[in-house]
């Protein structure tokens, strides 16, 4: 399923002292079966351009089409709730979206509303929770008795088992520990390979989106500024200073050995990657 924004402009507040424009006349696509990251400078309009794509807010002006559906500035909630069936959102701190007595029903909400029988919700949700390595055991208690981890694994569930075609991940690593970072990107980029769901990462890791995605757009000031393959674009340091972005880590550490006369002709993904690749130039 693909999404298309044609010129759309979101504005809070028309029409009073507070109005403020939070997107201005954008449009793009984003393509079925991709990794796409959105970044973009704190109040660039990331947040706002993904809560588009599932109808949580709807266009000012222009039409978001998701699908076989259009959302337009007066559309009626059956058509919303379709695309929210289809386009599922993370948020920052998804365990905070817990809210039933046991794990499994909580996991089992969103398919029911979505029309599955409790039989058919029961079974996707397991389904699920497996692949996501929550024992078995777990189902029956209540989530705000596991782990911080275990409950950001169950809230995934939940949004998985509605089988949305598009995930969309806001800032999903936040308050997370180095490793548990890690993990949880390696979930998400599994989730992709073997589901075939098309994710889109708004984050401002730098790191993330260098190492986990095909193809990146940067807002600024609530505009599209730019559009492209992740790998080409994130190595351009002039043009990451100019939306003040950070250089990637591996890019950074590629660009100075170059220029200290070092020959690396590849670019990896992430500093394991590098360490693999020119083991032998360095003999680390």
């Amino acid at each position: 399923m693909n999404i298309h924004l044609n010129n759309v402009s979101v504005v809070y507040q028309k029409k009073t002292p507070f109005e403020f424009t939070a997107l201005k006349d954008i449009s793009t696509e984003f393509n079925e079966g991709k990794f796409y990251g959105v970044i973009g400078h704190t109040g660039s309009g990331k947040s706002t351009l993904v809560q588009l794509l599932n109808g949580l807010i709807l266009p000012t002006t222009g039409e978001v089409k998701v699908g076989d559906d259009t959302l337009l500035p007066k559309t009626k909630q059956k058509v919303i709730h379709r695309v929210k069936g289809r386009v599922g959102i993370v948020f920052q701190f998804p365990e905070h979206q817990l809210f039933d007595e046991t794990v499994l029903k909580d996991v089992t909400f969103g398919p029911i509303n979505m029309g599955k029988s409790k039989e058919e919700a029961e079974e996707i949700s397991k389904y699920y929770l497996k692949r996501l390595n929550v024992d078995e055991s777990l189902f029956d208690e209540s989530p705000f008795d596991l782990s911080g981890g275990q409950m950001r694994k169950i809230a995934l569930a939940g949004i998985l088992a509605m089988e949305p075609d598009v995930l969309i991940l806001d800032e999903p690593t936040a308050g997370l520990d180095p490793l548990s970072h890690i993990e949880t990107m390696d979930l998400f980029k599994s989730i992709h390979e073997t589901l075939g769901i098309t994710i889109i990462l708004v984050t401002h890791d730098m790191n993330d989106v260098f190492n986990y995605t095909d193809e990146v757009k940067i807002l600024s000031k609530g505009t599209l500024a730019v559009e492209g393959d992740t790998h080409e674009l994130l190595q351009d340091e002039t043009l990451l200073k100019d939306y003040q972005l950070e250089v990637p880590n591996v890019v950074r550490l590629v660009h100075d050995l170059r220029q200290k006369g070092y020959q690396l002709d590849e670019m990896p993904r992430n500093i394991q990657s590098f360490i693999s690749t020119y083991k032998g130039v360095f003999d680390v």
